[in-house]
């Protein structure tokens, strides 16, 4: 095997950043923070930009580790957003419930 093969690809640092975002997101917490925020909790979600593991860049050219920097960064924003977003619409359907259940 050359040099060249033993280099990993930028469509590997893309697909990588993505599985790392997903398995390293905190999802529960994102959507308590939504649940308990509200849209406060969406904005927070939309403004935190949470840093990749830097042991997965050692050793990688510069073009991967920006590639997969970026990759993780808007695939862990998105997820936090829709956490978020989804724990404060499910918080805003039980408060309408308790609000016509009271009534």
């Amino acid at each position: 095997m050359n040099d060249q093969q033993l280099q990993p690809t930028l469509a590997d640092a893309e697909l990588t950043a993505e599985q790392d975002a997903e398995s390293n997101t905190k999802t529960v917490k994102w959507f308590f923070i939504g649940f308990l925020g509200g849209i406060l909790g969406i904005l927070i979600a939309a403004v935190y930009e949470p840093n990749p593991p830097y042991s997965r860049l050692i050793g990688k050219p510069p073009e991967y580790i920006i590639l997969y920097t970026d990759r993780y960064k808007a695939k862990s924003q998105r997820t936090q957003v829709l956490e978020s977003a989804g724990g404060s619409v499910v918080s805003i359907i039980l408060v309408l419930l308790l609000f016509f259940l009271l009534r």
